[in-house]
């Protein structure tokens, strides 16, 4: 089974829309490029194995081989913040508590950017491949993107995984 991450770059974030054939299963947020040149990054395109990982501390997660992880954007919050409304000055500082080489599953968006329901989006998510794993079916994540909307000199060198 093969889910399709189809992304946009901006210079702060990258956001998608995983697909699982034609049906788009949720939204996701990212860190930005690397050629953008912030200190945290996402994953080069490219097709990953994804598993099942659990800690007492994070609870379920996806392992994107030996790279990355699926994760909710609620983890990545200040304490006694997840789950309540934030203003749009606290949006900026939520992204740049983005970790490297993550991405964080977001059910739909306020009229704002504000990302509602990422530990729903991710839940969902789980309990989709979890069926898959079961059956010992390999799932594989394939990362593809559009062009960059303007091209700085350090975005025009390819990437290759």
């Amino acid at each position: 089974m093969r889910l399709v991450l189809h992304r946009k770059y901006r210079a702060g974030i990258t956001l998608g829309r995983l697909f699982l054939g034609k049906q788009q299963l949720c939204f996701t947020r990212e860190p930005p490029k690397a050629c953008f040149g912030t200190e945290t990054n996402c994953l080069e395109e490219g097709v990953y194995e994804l598993e099942p990982i659990h800690s007492e501390e994070k609870g379920w997660e996806i392992g994107i081989g030996e790279k990355g992880k699926i994760r909710s954007l609620g983890l990545c919050l200040p304490a006694g913040k997840a789950g309540t409304h934030r203003p749009k000055d606290e949006i900026k500082e939520r992204d740049e508590k983005l970790e490297s080489c993550s991405i964080y599953p977001v059910t739909s968006y306020r009229a704002d950017g504000t990302p509602l329901f990422t530990k729903l989006a991710l839940l969902k998510l789980i309990e989709r491949l979890e069926r898959e794993w079961e059956r010992g079916e390999v799932v594989e994540l394939q990362i593809v993107s559009e062009g960059i909307p303007y091209q700085l000199e350090s975005c025009l060198q390819q990437s290759y995984s």
